[in-house]
């Protein structure tokens, strides 16, 4: 039996800080980009991706209406569900993948949608590892100096050797995930997926990603990633 593949692709947040700074009223997922929205260019990369079977937008229900005529206009045909966003980006994607009603070897994509510049190369490889090896998350090894402080002042240096900046996409086994949710429990402050799977007992695979998938975070991003993708 083929194992089937669905996305979460996270569009829930409000970004607050990057609206109040860039004076944009759009969260920036929903700003444009090279002449489209952020967020489709995730739809159309997904849409275009063979391994991809259903995509998963967590959003505020205010948007709804916007995402679906955005998926209209593209012809993302693989839109299964639009879901309402949680008060976290954990609980926007907890919700998400409740809706999906897969078979425990299914793999799901977790994607964050202000992270525009990936590739199709970049998410064929990430599924692909997964099939072989299981849960898989993409990172940058942390090139710069590390240190802990405490109170404003230097406690520790770190060793770099084996530190990396966390991205996304990040792949998982349906059954994984959905252990690893029950383990959870209450406890819901995971600043991302992997985090969770590891608690609960799991390993998770790294893959060497790109310094080029940023996520926008300021205004100076989107002029970052203009001469990045065009």
């Amino acid at each position: 039996m083929k194992r089937k593949v669905y996305v979460i692709l996270t569009a829930a947040g409000k970004g607050e800080r990057f609206s109040k700074a860039s004076k944009l009223k759009k969260p920036k997922q929903f700003i444009r980009l090279l002449g489209k929205p952020v967020i489709l260019h995730s739809l159309l990369l997904f849409q275009k991706c063979k391994y991809v079977d259903g995509i998963f937008v967590t959003s505020g229900r205010e948007y709804f209406e916007y995402i679906h005529s955005l998926a209209a206009s593209g012809r993302i045909i693989k839109l299964s569900g639009l879901v309402e966003g949680g008060k976290t980006r954990f609980e926007s994607v907890r919700n998400a993948f409740l809706e999906i009603k897969g078979n425990p070897y299914d793999l799901v994509l977790i994607h964050d949608a202000a992270r525009p510049n990936i590739n199709i190369d970049m998410v064929n490889d990430i599924i692909k590892a997964a099939m072989r090896s299981g849960e898989v998350i993409y990172g940058s090894k942390v090139s710069e100096t590390v240190k802990r402080s405490k109170n404003g002042f230097v406690t520790e240096t770190l060793n770099r050797k084996n530190l990396w900046f966390v991205q996304t996409p990040q792949v998982f086994r349906h059954d994984v995930l959905k252990s690893a949710y029950k383990k959870s429990g209450k406890k819901n402050d995971f600043t991302d997926e992997s985090g969770m799977v590891e608690r609960a007992g799991n390993r998770v695979k790294l893959m060497e990603g790109s310094k080029e998938n940023i996520k926008i975070t300021s205004a100076s991003d989107i002029t970052l990633l203009k001469k990045l993708m065009k």
